[in-house]
């Protein structure tokens, strides 16, 4: 069936309004009453529901069923990513959605070829937030991925303490292997955190800020990844290590 997100205030009992998605579901699709969709809250519950009526403002239904969503992985992955330069910002944020990434976090470092100004952010943080949403539809996610953006690195510092596991994913550490890292654990982490530096890669003075906030340094391998292959090759062997893929 067809999957649309809706927000909790278009939610009521057991009526559901479609806003945004009516032209598509009238037109496109040619849905008519009594056609079966699936509508999600982003917020990881699917409805089941029975269209009621269609116009090019809104689609009515009956909300049929509700049952939490069986595509959002157990582990909430959040990845802090060096801000990379060009149209990998995309790439990344359309990979993280298909993967079940939580959130993502750019974050302006050291390295950063890309200066992101402040008078900026406000545009760009809404265009990511855009590509989220339509890679969360394409691929069915039972929530869309939340967008974000640290000047500093500093601003994330304090963040990590609320990870299970903190990840600094870093070129130069050859002894430590992510499967061990994740096997150790006594439990399965509900919420990661994987720190991914830019195209040039972590600063030493980060590294140490990092680490002293909490974060282990990891390896993926003798090869060095790019930086918008590493956070999805890290998301998926975490992913896969949990039973989640």
């Amino acid at each position: 069936m067809p999957k649309f997100f809706v927000s909790k205030e278009d939610i009521h009992g057991e009526s559901l309004r479609i806003g945004e998605d009516a032209h598509h579901i009238l037109h496109v699709l040619r849905q008519r009453p009594g056609d079966m969709i699936i509508a999600c809250d982003g917020m990881g519950t699917d409805y089941e529901c029975e269209i009621q009526s269609l116009s090019q403002e809104a689609i009515l239904c009956r909300i049929v069923s509700s049952h939490p969503s069986e595509t959002e992985p157990y582990t909430r992955i959040t990845v802090f990513q060096g801000l990379p330069k060009g149209e990998k910002t995309d790439w990344i944020l359309q990979k993280a959605a298909e993967l079940g990434i939580a959130s993502v976090h750019f974050v302006q470092t050291k390295r950063s070829v890309v200066k992101l100004e402040e008078k900026k952010v406000s545009g760009k943080l809404e265009r990511w937030n855009k590509i989220c949403t339509t890679a969360a539809k394409q691929c069915e996610r039972g929530s869309i991925p939340t967008v974000a953006f640290h000047p500093q690195l500093s601003s994330c510092l304090p963040c990590l303490k609320e990870f299970d596991l903190a990840l600094l994913f870093y070129e130069e550490e050859k002894g430590k292997a992510l499967k061990p890292i994740l096997r150790s654990q006594t439990a399965k982490p509900r919420s990661i955190a994987v720190l991914i530096g830019p195209e040039g890669g972590w600063d030493l003075e980060e590294v140490e800020a990092l680490t002293k906030a909490g974060a282990q340094t990891v390896g993926l391998g003798p090869r060095i990844l790019r930086t918008e292959t590493a956070a999805m090759t890290a998301a998926a062997m975490i992913l896969y290590e949990y039973d989640q893929m």
